[in-house]
Formats: structure tokens, sequence, C-alpha cells
């Protein structure tokens, strides 16, 4: 019992340090996001209050090297800020500039596809490599019940309600779109906001922006255990950076 003090002692004190330099704000946090996810954004000189009257359906690429679609999640105490990649998921956008209110993005993620701490996800990242070991703990961990429940909710779904030009302009000069929508994650819907810069030509889309959620509007606590000294904060960035092509026909 003697020897046990010292050691809880000591990893209070850590845990202290570590909260103490991860005391940033949701806000601050927010500029530590990796976005964009690619230094490109190709598509014509078309805006989408430049396309002529008509509906267009445009799917999403989820080829690896052409769209990057993630995840972060920062720690609160001591362990790894986490990157979590999509490699299995599939989207699609139509709308018609003429009335781009009744817009309609849809996007379904395979919970089993989610891969966690990717070597090129953390180098783009800035965060440091993790063994396969931890990977592979790490995936165990936010598959479980008390995370994403992977055995009873194998989906993330977002589906629109409208969209609306917000009058900005993107990193890449084109103009954001504020999509309105639901996003249904371990089998509880809550409205969320995605802004959207997005590039499109008659053939081709590129659309980008960053989701900001929490594990609480779903429902759930961030995983946690050592009584907190190893913690994720509460808020979830998904970062969208997608490609994608026109439906022929359509």
């Amino acid at each position: 019992m003697q020897r046990r003090f010292p050691l809880l002692a000591t990893a209070t004190l850590l845990g202290a340090v570590s909260l103490s330099a991860c005391g940033t704000t949701p806000a601050e946090d927010r500029q530590r996001v990796t976005f964009p996810a690619r230094s490109d954004f190709p598509v014509g000189s078309l805006g989408l209050e430049t396309l002529p009257s008509g509906s267009r359906t445009f799917t999403f690429d989820p080829n690896l090297d052409n769209s990057h679609l993630f995840v972060q999640v920062f720690s609160a105490s001591l362990g790894h800020d986490h990157v979590v990649r999509a490699t299995s998921w599939w989207g699609s956008m139509r709308f018609d500039p003429a009335s781009l209110d009744v817009c309609e993005v849809s996007v379904t993620v395979d919970v089993e596809g989610l891969d966690p701490e990717r070597d090129e996800m953390r180098d783009l990242t800035g965060m440091d490599r993790v063994s396969r070991s931890d990977r592979d703990t790490i995936r165990e961990h936010f598959r479980g019940e008390d995370q994403l429940d992977f055995e009873h909710h194998e989906a993330i779904e977002f589906t629109s309600k409208a969209c609306a030009l917000t009058g900005q302009k993107g990193e890449g000069g084109y103009p954001v779109v504020e999509v309105t929508g639901d996003m249904t994650l371990r089998g509880v819907t809550h409205e969320v906001r995605l802004p959207l810069e997005v590039a499109v030509d008659e053939e081709r889309i590129a659309a980008r922006g960053v989701l900001t959620t929490r594990h609480s509007d779903f429902g759930f606590e961030p995983f946690s255990m050592v009584g907190g000294l190893f913690k994720n904060k509460d808020e979830l960035y998904f970062v969208i950076d997608v490609r994608g092509t026109r439906v022929a026909g359509k």
C-alpha cells in the first residue's frame, strides 16, 4: 500500500499537467483541425450560382487517392489525439442552381471501414505515428458498446434537409453552401449544419468543409479510462474533402 501512493500521486500530477496542457477551447481546437486535406481543389471556373438552371446529380468518389473523409478527436488529458479515416463510404449530391434550397446531399459511412491512426493520416495531421498494436486497441475501443456500438449500429448517415448560399467564399475562392441535415450516429439522429465550399462544372464536383458536432449530441460520453487520466474531448470534427462526377443523364 505504501508503494502505491507515490504511484497514484504521480499519475494524478501527470494528469493535472496534461489537462493544463490540453486546456484549449473548442474555438482553439477548431484551428488545430487539418483542413483542407488536399492542397489542390480541381474543377473548372463555375460556381453554383453561375451554373445554368436545371437539376444535376453527382456521386462522390470514395477512392482514398481522390477523396478524404475523416474525423479528428483531441485528447483532454494524457494519451493520443486521434484521426480516424473512413475507408468504406458512399455519397451523392443533387441540386438545381435555380432552387438550391431543395438540394439533396447524402453520405453513408460503414463503421466497419473506419480505420484509426493510419500512417498517412497521422502524417497529414502532424501527429506522431503509433504502433500497429496501439491502432488495433484504439479501433477496438471506439467500436465498443459505450462508443460507436458497432454490434448494433453499422453505419453513420447524413441526409440533408436544405441548402443555402452563405455569401461567403472558401479558401479556394468558391461559394460556401450551408447544408442543414440530419446526422444519425449509433441510432441517434441530430440536426447539424455543414458549411461546404463547392466547385463544380457540368461533369465534375469538389466539395469540402468541416462539420463540428459532439459525442453528447448523440447521447454518449467521450472515451475515458483510468478515472479520466486518459480521456477524449467531447467535440468531433468531421473533415470532408471529396471529389465526384456527374451521373450520366441526370
